[in-house]
Order: structure tokens, then C-alpha cells, then sequence
């Protein structure tokens, strides 16, 4: 299968390119419905979504041909359903093989080649450091994605037929916005990228993405790997202006998400974002809804600068159906064939993505089942007002109480060794608890609202703001009865 004419190409290259071949021709599914696919094996295949990401790039190979059975299969599969012709299990075989000796090879000195790809290939990621400070991110909201398949062909289809131009993404909060442009830069290494997220802002902290010096020096790294950036001020507002001004010889992708997270105003992207873009460059957007109101003005465009807007809604049957059958394990897989159950599912969660999210993960761990559904509260916050509940009866109620009050009013993600401090410190008949580990337990208790971030992954924040917002009104309201 042919990916596209290029010169010098090595042994890993021509994996890569093959596997991004093959990845294409089966209609681009996403990387957590492969994961959870090879989990499903017997014996089960086992790799990450960074390691599916890094083999379509290139940047490292599969280390068991188990890996690379898995998706030669896989894939094969649906890339054939969809009417083109595929290798066979020998001549993936014979070139994981020849991809991982020269791999092994080139850790022992010899010099890698630069390779230049043909438009029919998948672009080399673009440097950025900054770019990896969101990793934690991505990896949280493409763990249970589903039913927006539609969205993302619509995006790149608009991309494909055209050659610059403004996407906008909409919805409500919690509707997904972040999801589908996390399973965009996953799924399209070439794409480039920033998340305005509250959630990561870190007074004091070395990168903030909330902050106008950091945002256009990451994008700057993005889209001029080469040049310098200034270190801040009116030079590198200049400096992305220049970058974002000049026509390009390939598609270039821009994501920035969540621009109605930027907390001045009037926002600071007003009059970084020209209205006439440069040929081949292309900047998807996102925003909460706002009623009949459109945030597009407070960055100085109009609807009418748009050219894609994808307006997102509840999730439907099929995608509900489709998170049951993909993402909640054995029990997911057995009641995703049951309409009747589907049906009231749909019904229980009115299709909120967010809420969605926990009832899928209730019925992959028994905790949701159709005995038991009817009793399942309508809407996301009658749920998070019977998990409240679950905690303040807990035996440990009141050190649940005090670490989500913590990690609740801190300015950003909070470290576990200051949770551990700030406890003690208001709390000190709980040293005993903590001492023996009861902490752990806490935070497990509640990790499925929390992001955990930082090198170390030790650093604690709501994974979005209806949470934090929630949780926030109830311990005020339960310190002032």
C-alpha cells in the first residue's frame, strides 16, 4: 500500500508510513477504540494511545510483533470493507522486522536521515516544547470518546477542500468541544495546538496557558521550529503575526481551544486573528455557546469569517450505543446490543457527553445495570449531588471533605504534598489517617472528577469547571448550615 513518493526514506519511515497508509485506508478510527479493541484479546494486546500516536509518526517502533499483528488485522479489516487491498500477516511481519533491526541499529551511532514526504503522506509532528504540557489533557478526554465521527469528517473534509480558512466549534459547557479537538491532534500529527484551559493555570507557574506570552510562544515554536521566538512583549505578538501572515506550501492546521477561557478583557486575541488568512493556513476555533450571541466578536470576527461551524449537541442513540459497546468492557459490550437499555440511558443522561461519561464507567464496573437503572438519576447534577452524598456518609467522610474543599479553592493544580500539608495544617487530628496512607484512598475515591498533571502526576485539579463550580457551592453550603 503506497503512501506517497519520498526520498532516503528508512526502514522505521516506510513503517510509519505504511501503518498511516493502512490507518487511512480503514477510515481513521480512534486511537481509544484500537486500544480497547486489542485489550479485548486473548491474550490481550497491550499499548497506549502516546504509543499508537508515536508509531503512525514515526517516532518509535512496535517492540512485539503481537502489536503489529493486531493492527495489520484490525485494520485490514475495515480497510477492506471499505474496498481497498491490504498486505497480509507475512509482509508486516517481514517489515516490523527489517523497521525494528534498523531502529537498533541507529541507537548504536549511526546518523538518522532526514526524510521529505510527498503531500499523499501524514506530516512529521512540529517541534514546540510547550507543546507536551498538554499531554495530560489530550490523554483525559480521548480516553471515552464516541459519536462525533461526523463532526471530524466534517473538519477534514472542509480542510481537504480547501486551501485556508476559519472552523469554529460550539456547544454548550461540557458538550465535547475539548474531546473532538483532542481526538483531532491525536489523530493528525501535523496539527498545531493550544489549549487555553483554566483547569492548567498555575500562578507563579513556568508555562501558564491562559497567558498571552505563553500561548504565541508555543504557537510560535509550532509554526517556525527554526527561528527563535522573543522571550515576550510587542516583539513576539510581531513575531506570531508574521508567522500567521505568510502563504504556505502545505495545509497547515492551528488549533486553539477554548478561547472564551482567556480571563481579560476585552480577550487579548482581539487583532491577532486577520480576517483574510494566508493560503493553505487554517484555524479551528472553540467556544461555549452563548445563547444568540457569538463569542466570535470578542476576537474581531464575524460568523460570516467562518468558514466551517460545527455546532455540537447531546449525544444520540447510536453514539450512546457505540461508548456501551467500546468503552465500558464486557458488560458495555452486552448491553449495547439491548435498545430498551440504550434507549433509557439516552433518556437518564438527556445525551450529556460529561454525564454519559460516568454512567459508562458505572457500567463497566457493575455499578449500572438494568435492574438498578431505573433508580439512576435524570441529569448530570442530581448524579454529582448523590456522589456528594456517598462522601459525606463515607467512614472517611470528613477527610473526603477536606481534600475536595483543597484541591476545590486552590488557583491551580495542587500538589500532593501540599494537599498532604494544607490538611494537616487545618486539620491536625488527621495526621494519624494520613499517616497511614488513608490520603491514597481519598483521592481514588474521587479521581474520576480530577485531572492528575504535572511531571510526576502528582498534582490534583478538577478535570472541567461544572465540577469544580458543583463542589465548590456545596462545601460553602454545608460549612455555612
Amino acid at each position: 500500500m503506497a503512501a506517497g513518493s519520498v526520498t532516503a526514506r528508512s526502514e522505521p519511515e516506510e513503517f510509519a508510513a505504511e501503518l498511516r497508509a493502512l490507518y487511512e485506508a480503514a477510515g481513521r478510527p480512534t486511537y481509544a477504540q484500537l486500544v480497547h479493541q486489542a485489550g479485548k484479546r486473548q491474550p490481550p494486546v497491550k499499548f497506549t494511545v502516546q504509543s499508537l500516536s508515536d508509531w503512525l509518526r514515526g517516532v518509535s517502533v512496535p517492540n512485539k510483533p503481537d502489536k503489529v499483528e493486531f493492527l495489520a488485522t484490525y485494520l485490514g479489516a475495515l480497510a477492506s470493507e471499505r474496498g481497498h487491498g491490504v498486505h497480509g500477516a507475512g509482509w508486516w511481519e517481514d517489515l516490523h522486522d527489517r523497521a525494528q533491526k534498523a531502529k537498533r541499529a541507529s541507537r548504536g551511532g549511526r546518523p538518522s536521515t532526514r526524510v521529505r514526504t510527498s503531500a499523499g503522506a501524514a506530516p512529521a509532528r512540529p517541534s514546540g516544547g510547550s507543546r507536551r504540557f498538554f499531554n495530560h489533557l489530550l490523554d483525559y478526554h480521548i480516553e471515552k470518546f464516541a459519536g462525533r465521527d461526523g463532526e471530524v469528517r466534517a473538519i477534514l473534509d472542509y480542510i481537504d477542500r480547501h486551501d485556508r480558512g476559519y472552523l469554529f466549534v460550539d456547544g454548550f459547557s461540557g458538550y465535547g468541544k475539548t474531546s473532538l479537538l483532542a481526538v483531532l491532534v491525536r489523530q493528525q500529527p501535523g496539527y498545531l495546538y493550544h489549549f487555553i484551559s483554566q483547569r492548567y493555570k498555575t500562578p507563579g507557574g513556568s508555562f501558564d496557558p491562559t497567558r498571552l506570552d505563553d500561548l504565541l510562544s508555543n504557537i510560535c515554536e509550532q509554526l517556525e521550529p527554526a527561528r527563535d521566538a522573543p522571550l515576550g512583549g510587542h516583539a513576539l505578538t510581531v513575531r506570531f503575526l508574521e508567522a500567521v501572515a505568510v502563504d504556505r506550501d502545505t495545509p497547515t492546521v492551528l488549533v486553539l481551544d477554548a478561547i472564551d477561557e482567556v480571563d481579560k478583557h476585552p480577550s487579548f486575541l482581539l487583532g491577532l486573528l486577520q480576517k483574510q488568512l494566508p493560503r493553505n493556513l487554517f484555524i479551528l476555533l472553540s467556544a461555549r455557546s452563548q445563547g444568540d450571541r457569538s463569542y466570535l466578536s470578542e476576537v474581531g470576527l464575524t460568523p460570516g469569517d467562518i468558514g466551517l461551524r460545527v455546532s455540537l449537541g447531546g449525544l444520540d442513540a447510536d453514539a450512546v450505543r457505540n461508548l456501551l459497546l467500546h468503552h465500558a468492557g464486557t458488560a458495555g459490550a452486552t448491553l449495547g446490543q439491548r435498545d430498551g437499555f440504550v434507549d433509557t440511558l439516552c433518556e437518564v443522561s438527556a445525551g450529556d457527553p460529561f454525564y454519559l461519561r460516568f454512567l459508562i464507567e458505572d457500567v463497566e464496573y457493575g455499578r449500572l445495570t438494568p435492574e438498578n437503572i431505573g433508580q439512576t438519576p435524570s441529569g448530570l447534577y442530581p448524579y454529582l449531588e448523590e456522589q456528594f452524598n456517598l462522601f459525606c456518609r463515607h467512614a472517611d467522610g470528613d477527610l473526603h471533605f477536606e481534600v475536595v474543599g483543597h484541591i476545590v479553592e486552590a488557583p491551580g493544580p495542587l500538589h500532593y504534598s501540599d494537599l498532604l500539608r494544607l490538611v494537616v495544617r487545618r486539620k491536625p487530628d488527621m495526621a494519624g489517617l494520613l499517616a497511614s496512607g488513608r490520603l491514597n484512598q481519598v483521592l481514588k475515591d474521587v479521581q474520576r472528577f480530577l485531572l492528575r498533571t504535572g511531571e510526576d502526576w502528582q498534582e490534583y485539579t478538577f478535570c472541567h469547571n461544572r465540577f469544580q463550580d458543583f463542589f465548590r457551592k456545596k462545601i460553602k453550603y454545608d460549612v455555612a448550615s
